[in-house]
């Protein structure tokens, strides 16, 4: 996998994106873009060139792009091998109207329309896994999102190659999967059947269709998402097991400001919006330090980047500022940033 760590102008890319590359072919479905020109400098700088290498591993490292002038700088990972699940499958167009009910009685759904969810329904499929099938594979792009029918699934962690962990258990009308494909990232945990399960499925490229198509449905998982981080995924993002990275129309900055105050952290966020313009925040031990903008600091920086609704976000932990220049407590700055932007859209 190479996941773009630093950009500047590309026209294609953006800090976090990511080309999974499954030799001889690509991985389109788990990649955000496709770059052929980086694709095959890559390939010649690692000796890939030749069929005769390309079953050679790969090893961690950097990579940039073959532009002459500011190159994209990917991170090189290599992802264990693909996980090919073997579910029984079956169709939930059999029953449209059992599907329907069944989707309206999760909470999730309740609120959307009979009309879309008829349509969600003709997208899903059923699953059926014996016990202990691997559903997800830890560190594996995300394939989909699902919604457990009947049964019960384990989301387990693994210490090391032979211990494991429960992280919790979910069960009917609960769902799964989102995180990795909303923000891009590998799945941060093993999913496995408990018992016989049943699963509605939607693949990752009609889940992204549906939520460009349905603004309310979108709002909805960005909520879940966020919960998500704040509880599940609170012990990824506050011990920095993983990266923290994401777009700011999937995840708002508010609950990104959020989320790192309430884990802790300490190191600095960086915003970039589609126009050339950065913004950075500055923690320490959860408490904002610094906010720079354009020439403006303080309070008033942070103000103007909570009314961004597009761009990049990502931390860097080694990033920690070593004087406080702002004054005030994370909720207040935030109490006040939401009361600014409920006035400015009362304006408009």
């Amino acid at each position: 996998m190479l996941r773009v760590a630093e950009e500047i102008d590309c026209p294609l890319f953006r800090v976090g994106d990511q080309m999974v590359l499954e030799l001889p072919g690509i991985d389109k479905g788990s990649s955000t873009d496709i770059c052929t020109l980086a694709v095959a400098k890559f390939l010649a700088d690692t000796d890939h060139g030749r069929c005769e290498s390309l079953g050679s591993p790969m090893e961690r490292g950097e990579f940039r792009c073959p532009r002459s002038i500011n190159p994209v700088t990917f991170d090189v990972e290599e992802l264990p091998e693909r996980f090919e699940p073997h579910p029984v499958t079956g169709k939930v167009i059999d029953d449209i109207p059992g599907a329907v009910a069944h989707l309206r009685s999760i909470p999730i759904f309740r609120a959307l329309p009979a009309t879309f969810l008829a349509e969600l329904a003709h997208r899903m499929r059923v699953e059926r896994y014996e016990d202990g099938d691997v559903i997800l594979q830890k560190g594996h792009p995300g394939r989909a999102f699902f919604v457990v029918a009947e049964g019960t699934v384990e989301v387990m962690d693994f210490a090391d190659h032979d211990v494991a962990s429960v992280l919790t258990r979910l069960r009917a009308k609960d769902c799964f999967g989102e995180m990795s494909i909303l923000t891009g990232t590998p799945t941060a945990a093993t999913v496995r059947a408990r018992g016989k399960v049943s699963l509605y499925v939607v693949d990752k490229n009609d889940f992204d269709l549906l939520l460009r198509e349905n603004p309310f449905m979108a709002a909805r998982f960005t909520r879940l998402m966020a919960s998500r981080l704040v509880a599940s995924n609170f012990r990824f993002v506050r011990e920095g097991a993983k990266p923290f990275s994401g777009k700011l129309d999937v995840m708002n900055l508010v609950t990104v400001v959020q989320v790192l105050a309430d884990s802790g952290r300490s190191g600095t966020l960086y915003v970039d919006d589609y126009d050339n313009r950065q913004g950075v925040v500055g923690y320490k031990d959860g408490r904002i330090y610094d906010v720079r903008l354009e020439g403006t600091t303080g309070e008033e920086a942070l103000y103007t980047l909570l009314t961004w609704e597009r761009g990049d976000f990502w931390f860097d932990p080694l990033q920690v500022p070593d004087k406080d220049k702002v004054q005030q407590g994370v909720m207040n700055l935030l109490l006040e940033g939401m009361r600014r932007l409920d006035e400015s859209e009362r304006d408009a």
